[in-house]
């Protein structure tokens, strides 16, 4: 790739270069390139060249609901997201009995063997060791005690692909199962919790790492009794998962966040369900009934969110306009999600050695082209008209 603007975790280079071989970032600087001949050279002045989107919580799209998908659907979905700058993401479960769960993740481990777009990094359980009381668009009636057995089997049927779990510390038994989890490499994130400061404390002595959409569906700030949200915002150790479509966040909250805790903790989610991308609506989400009115989604006759229908690229264009760099947009939308999944070694980010996993945006703004392992996967109509 030639005369981009590349975007890597230190600078934006406004006329670089990467090179690529066998799908891996092997050279990325100015131009001009001075590497090897017989190369496929792509020129692609005026355009942004960064590393792909990740989305790590994510409910399901264009009308696909991830926790009653088929396999078959899931993969579907995956080719879908590429139109969007995705090239990773984590199939998200909501709260439901144990043999769904288990169909669910048995599900996305076959999808993940056979994904021809974005790749399936792992699987996210939002519950079931959830507080009823902080529930939101999820069915309180399925949230029970942590159990550590249930975790394992999960884990098992799922072959390794379970990378995080969303506990709420105050639940009958969580203390126990962070502590197994933290031992098993699953990622152990906070949310839908009433947990209090000192509570979610304690869940990040033991091993918790990452908060569940900050803000939403937990405790939050109030001078006399701190609760969730304060105690994950002032854990440096965390990240810090923000749905930035400025309805479950205000944009001065977005940006006190960033600039509180700084780009670097912050991570861009969709938290997206199956309206996204289609017209407004009724749909489903894990069971629950959904009404989607003026691109928002609400559990239906319920003034409560349930989920979004936002999509990775427009939460990465709604950082920029509250006034951060190309730079740290990226960095929250691609290297920070890698990071917290334990997966920046080899993803997240334009340096040589990392898995050549690249979106390409055009002066409007656009989606121009994605290419996952160095192979182009989605491109725009007039790709090649705006190359030459």
């Amino acid at each position: 790739m030639r005369e981009a603007r590349v975007v890597t975790p230190h600078r934006v280079i406004q006329n670089g270069y990467v090179a690529i071989e066998s799908g891996r970032v092997v050279d990325v600087g100015d131009e001009p390139y001075r590497g090897g001949e017989g190369l496929d050279e792509l020129y692609l002045k005026g355009m942004a060249v960064g590393p792909g989107f990740i989305d790590t919580h994510i409910h399901g799209a264009f009308g696909i609901d991830l926790s009653a998908a088929t396999p078959s659907e899931i993969v579907r979905l995956s080719e879908e997201l590429t139109k969007y700058g995705v090239t990773s993401f984590v199939p998200t479960a909501v709260t439901l009995p144990h043999e769904e769960l288990l169909r669910f993740c048995r599900n996305v481990l076959a999808a993940s063997r056979q994904a021809r777009g974005a790749r399936i990094l792992g699987i996210h359980l939002e519950g079931p060791f959830l507080n009823p009381r902080r529930a939101g668009a999820q069915n309180p009636a399925y949230m029970r005690p942590a159990k550590v057995a249930e975790l394992k089997e999960l884990a098992s049927v799922s072959s390794g692909l379970l990378k995080s779990i969303t506990v709420a510390p105050e639940v009958e038994g969580v203390t126990e199962l962070i502590r197994n989890a933290t031992m098993m490499g699953v990622v152990v994130q906070v949310g839908h919790t009433d947990a209090t400061y000192s509570e979610t404390i304690e869940a990040v002595e033991l091993g918790a790492t990452k908060a569940t959409h900050l803000y939403n569906a937990m405790s939050g700030i109030h001078h006399r009794t701190p609760g969730a949200a304060l105690a994950l915002l002032q854990a440096n150790s965390v990240y810090l998962e923000l749905i930035v479509d400025f309805v479950h966040v205000a944009p001065e909250v977005v940006k006190f966040t960033i600039d509180y805790a700084s780009y670097r903790r912050v991570v861009l989610i969709s938290d997206s369900i199956s309206a996204t991308g289609l017209p407004e609506g009724s749909y489903k989400l894990g069971g629950l009934d959904v009404e989607v009115r003026k691109g928002v989604a609400r559990v239906a006759g319920k003034d409560v969110l349930a989920g979004s229908t936002l999509t990775m690229k427009q939460a990465f264009y709604n950082v920029i306009s509250l006034g951060s760099r190309l730079e740290e947009a990226f960095y929250m939308a691609s290297t920070a999600p890698a990071e917290s999944l334990g997966v920046s070694l080899d993803l997240g980010s334009i340096v040589p050695g990392r898995r050549a996993d690249l979106v390409v945006l055009g002066r409007d703004g656009s989606v121009v082209a994605t290419f996952i392992g160095g192979k182009l996967v989605y491109s725009r109509e007039d790709f090649s008209e705006l190359m030459s």
